[in-house]
């Protein structure tokens, strides 16, 4: 009767922090779920504060500098914007059809080497309709597996003095922080093509001209 008892006892204790784990998971989901919805409201605040002022985040990353559909050309400046604090930096161009313009995002590894992380399409409303990862020959910048990037991207954060209108730079750390779960897939569906392509053509995809956008997640910010 102990040895039954013994074990009937053990296994309610199993099953209670079994219960009690199951719960913290779900409340660590559900307030990283909140936590982006936060974010999200805070990327609608900025597009709506600058559209009352009968502007918008192209229009402010531009710098009053005309729109150029040139990859070639950046803005705010050549260069682009770096946080020299934190090794993060981003540039806005356009290139892509079916597309008014986009940002570049970067890291910089332990070595000091540039990475890429994701690219932020805009609409001309200034509007963000997408997040996508881009093969190496686009940017030059170091390769890194999915994991290094989610654990850079995790991190982001620019200074939003370092542009005289902070709310750009707001902006782009807000989406990393209210899309951190989609651009987290996008890096492993980015892997995994990588992957694919190499066991197809026994061969690294990086220089392959015909291939820009490896991996992306169409976003609808007001329809959430």
């Amino acid at each position: 009767m102990k040895r039954r008892e013994f074990f009937k006892n053990g296994f309610i204790v199993i099953s209670i922090l079994a219960v009690s784990s199951k719960m913290k998971i779900l409340d660590a989901a559900e307030y990283a779920s909140n936590l982006a919805k936060d974010y999200k409201t805070k990327i609608v605040g900025i597009i709506k504060s600058l559209k009352e002022e009968g502007s918008n985040l192209v229009s402010k990353i531009m710098n009053g500098k005309k729109y150029e559909f040139d990859p070639s050309v950046h803005y705010p400046f050549d260069g682009g914007i770096k946080d020299e604090q934190t090794g993060y930096q981003l540039f806005f161009h356009a290139h892509r059809e079916n597309e008014y313009g986009h940002f570049h995002t970067f890291a910089k590894d332990e070595d000091g080497e540039l990475v890429h992380l994701v690219l932020i399409s805009m609409n001309e409303s200034g509007e963000l309709t997408g997040l996508s990862t881009v093969n190496r020959w686009v940017t030059g910048d170091k390769y890194v597996k999915a994991d290094k990037l989610k654990e850079l991207s995790s991190g982001f954060f620019m200074n939003p003095s370092l542009y005289k209108d902070g709310r750009v730079i707001e902006f782009i750390n807000n989406v990393f922080k209210a899309y951190q779960n989609e651009i987290n897939k996008i890096f492993d569906k980015r892997d995994e093509w990588i992957k694919s392509y190499a066991a197809k053509y026994y061969r690294e995809p990086f220089e392959d001209r015909n291939y820009e956008i490896l991996s992306e997640k169409k976003i609808n910010l007001f329809n959430h």
